[in-house]
């Protein structure tokens, strides 16, 4: 099978010397998408190009340019929230300045345009993974996803659990959006990982640097937004087939997604979404990892209703995943944990298998969301309400024969949020808002403890102004959050219910300026701080957290964190030419709370590593850096960077558990064949992450072994677009680790016991379709 794959991508090399004679495209085409009934210029607009497969966005004045283009026929797709969707098929034969009119859905003039991008924080740095990307690491869990990001890592146990990591924070300090809802699921630690389908995704952006004002508490690290497109509402149907199949687990992933637009309820669109999942043990160079496979199935559904002036959408979703835990994480006595340590091989001997044994995970995640929009002269109003409810269930090792979980924890989570878009007063924008979330969190009885029972209350205030003049923008924004405990924690050898209430309280602000120096060229400031209560796990873990396979202990007397920020960010861009990011930032933080390694304990459930919740004063400071360049119009270079200096301030000491520096490059070949095979790419990156020489003096005394090697991973790909009477087949290939690199990362709490996974190749295939003569957008 191997060999068939490296076939056709050598076969795929072969024909770069014909593509580069056959084209020489050098049209450039100016573009304005303006409103139809008074001429005013707009902003968003997502423009796709079919031929090109290459997406657009209108700049603030409403253009865009097109570049390197050839002659020929094109259609080019608009899409603006509020208006109608446009396709207009072009004829380009020479350079060009064209304009294009969009007219709202029910073809009546509108005083204001209601749009989620207004309730985005705009002097924020950000990256972005738009569909293309998204398709292209299709299968891969959001966590892993997320590391095609600059100054995005992951913190991982083994291959099949990974939470993000922004600029060296992670867990409850990074916000995740799941349709405009914050993901609210049992982050009880690092082998938690978020609860969302990466399918529904158009759209995934990563806002680095606290975000408190427009997302609240908990916002310090970043906020990742998971974007579905907008619901079709436009006459017909449409979707799209996904499937991939990966080698290294025998995993495979399919994903469908169907939806319809109503002939006779104008204005009315419907999308139903399912993804199934299965994967066995994966191997890493040499050997199986027992009890490594998983399972998924989700799915989701929702209905939209769009009119100039209104808008409904109720959106469902369910996540439903089963996670084996590597079972020789997990061992009876101190030689056996030393053993597993200092051994190259694991100590669990495995073959492949897709059953899953204990020690596992099992997770169930609904979220129900109802949101409706309005307008009128003074501005937008939005009404969001969402309930979320989690269901985690961890299985330990245990002896003899029984079903039942150790642990059964629930967290119920319903959250509102009001918020008001005024017009615009000159050329100052802005909005104010209102926030309000109600948990609780319970377990079953019998349960060995680790979470206690809670509910906790809280609401917040905010309101951020943005002014606009010429190519300066200017940025506020002031928060206020109030959050009550109330938790009841079983305590002494009774195990007697002790009740605790904490209040929090405190504001967040934000001031950021941007200014476009050139079209092509402009940077950003952001000065911020935001803050953080500390979770129940923080405050109250007492026990085994097994899929991580360590002790860990809370702490009552915890504070909350207070952070301190400035973004320093420069993007020079040149269309299809040069790409260029360059970001600085600093961060300090008050009573920052990290989990430091304690002692080995024994317990009737093995023997295990502690840690322990502390506090410090941290100062974290570092840089990003992407570079991308079209050395000639098929070939494309990339590069990245990322460095963190993360210090404890009170111990004048570095942090522990904090990312490596990291470097990665690729290169790319893009070409077309014929009219029936478009598009084909083949490309190489290689990252290198380096031996983190940062940790704590005391390192060797608390925690065992020392960070492992730094290392390169080399990874290959090559795609091509088929088309067949003219319906167009993605299909790619990726073989990751392609040398069988042997290695151990940092941020994987499995680092102690077993390698990274071996060679993986991964087949992909995409298939849209899109009725009553549309095509489909990317």
């Amino acid at each position: 099978m191997y060999r068939i794959l490296i076939a056709v991508c050598i076969w795929l090399f072969a024909h770069l010397p014909f593509a580069s004679a056959q084209d020489n495209c050098n049209i450039i085409v100016q573009c304005r998408v303006v409103e139809t009934h008074n001429n005013q210029p707009l902003f968003p607009v997502s423009v796709y190009i079919d031929e090109m497969k290459r997406e657009f966005e209108t700049d603030e004045d409403g253009r865009f340019q097109i570049t390197n283009a050839c002659a020929g026929i094109y259609h080019i797709h608009f899409h603006a929230t509020g208006y109608e969707h446009l396709v207009k098929e072009l004829k380009i034969e020479g350079n060009t300045t064209l304009k294009f009119s969009l007219a709202h859905i029910d073809k009546e003039l509108d005083e204001v345009v209601v749009a989620d991008e207004h309730t985005k924080t705009i002097i924020q740095s950000k990256s972005q993974l738009r569909r293309m990307d998204i398709t292209a690491n299709s299968g891969k869990t959001l966590g892993d996803m997320l590391q095609a990001v600059n100054g995005v890592s992951v913190l991982s146990n083994g291959a099949t659990i990974a939470k993000p990591v922004i600029h060296g924070l992670y867990g409850n300090r990074i916000i995740i959006l799941n349709n405009g809802i914050r993901q609210e699921d049992q982050q009880w630690g690092s082998e938690h990982a978020p609860n969302i389908d990466p399918f529904l995704a158009n759209n995934i952006t990563v806002l680095k640097g606290a975000a408190g004002v427009r997302y609240g508490t908990d916002a310090i690290g970043g906020v990742v937004l998971v974007e579905p497109a907008a619901v079709r509402t436009m006459q017909g149907w449409g979707g799209e087939v996904n499937l991939a199949g990966f080698s290294n687990n025998r995993m495979g992933v399919a994903s469908a997604l169907l939806e319809h637009g109503f002939k006779y309820i104008k204005g009315l669109g419907i999308r139903v979404q399912g993804t199934l999942k299965q994967g066995g043990n994966y191997r890493i160079p040499g050997h199986w990892a027992a009890n490594t496979g998983t399972r998924e199935s989700n799915y989701s559904a929702t209905l939209a209703y769009k009119k100039a002036h209104f808008g409904a959408e109720v959106f469902y979703s369910h996540f439903n995943t089963e996670l084996g835990v590597y079972r020789g994480a997990h061992t009876g006595n101190e030689k056996d944990l030393l053993f597993a340590i200092n051994s190259d091989t694991p100590t669990i001997r495995a073959g492949f298998t897709y059953n899953i044994a204990r020690p596992m995970q099992h997770i169930r995640h609904d979220l129900w969301k109802l949101k409706l929009n309005a307008d009128n002269r003074a501005g937008a109003f939005s009404l969001v309400y969402a309930y979320q409810h989690n269901f985690r269930q961890e299985f330990d090792v245990i002896r003899g024969n029984t079903d039942k979980a150790q642990l059964n924890l629930t967290l119920n989570t319903q959250t509102l949020n009001l918020n008001f878009d005024h017009k615009a007063i000159g050329h100052i924008t802005g909005q104010i808002g209102i926030d309000g979330i109600y948990q609780e969190n319970y377990m079953q009885d019998g349960d060995r403890l680790f979470i206690p029972n809670y509910r906790s209350p809280g609401v917040a205030a905010y309101a951020i102004e943005r002014y606009r003049w010429n190519k300066l923008t200017l940025e506020a924004g002031l928060r206020y959050d109030y959050r009550h405990y109330e938790v009841y924690n079983p305590e002494g050898n009774n195990q007697a219910i002790v009740r605790y209430d904490f209040d929090y309280s405190n504001a967040s602000g934000t001031i950021g300026i941007k200014h476009k120096i050139k079209p092509n060229w402009e940077w950003t400031a952001t000065l911020a701080n935001a803050w953080r209560a500390p979770q129940a796990n923080e405050l109250f873990s007492a026990g085994l957290h097994h899929s991580a396979a360590r002790i860990e202990l809370g702490d009552k007397n915890l504070q909350p964190e207070k952070a301190y920020s400035l973004n320093l960010e420069t993007v020079y861009n040149v269309p299809d030419k040069l790409h260029l990011e360059a970001s600085l930032y600093t961060q300090y933080i008050n009573d920052f709370i990290y989990l430091s390694p304690g002692a080995d304990i024994l317990t009737i459930r093995g023997y295990f590593k502690s840690f322990g919740y502390k506090q410090t004063n941290a100062w974290l400071n570092g840089a990003d850096i992407a570079f991308r360049y079209n050395i000639v119009k098929p070939l494309e270079a990339n590069l990245k960077a990322s460095f963190l200096f993360a210090r404890d301030v009170t111990q004048q000491d570095w942090l522990i558990l904090m990312p490596a520096d990291r470097v990665s490059a690729g290169i790319k070949y893009t070409f077309n064949i014929s009219k029936s095979l478009k598009d084909v790419f083949v490309g190489v990156d290689g990252r290198y992450i380096f031996n983190q020489w940062r940790i704590p003096a005391n390192f060797d005394a608390i925690d065992n072994p020392r960070p492992p090697a730094a290392y390169t991973v080399l990874d290959a790909q090559c795609g091509v677009t088929i088309y067949v009477n003219g319906q167009p087949l993605y299909t790619s290939i990726t073989i990751m680790n392609a040398l069988n690199q042997q290695y151990r990362d940092y941020m994987d709490a499995f680092r102690y016991f077993i390698n990274q996974p071996g060679t993986n190749v991964v087949v992909r295939f995409r298939v849209p379709f899109n009725f009553y003569g549309l095509k489909s957008k990317n």
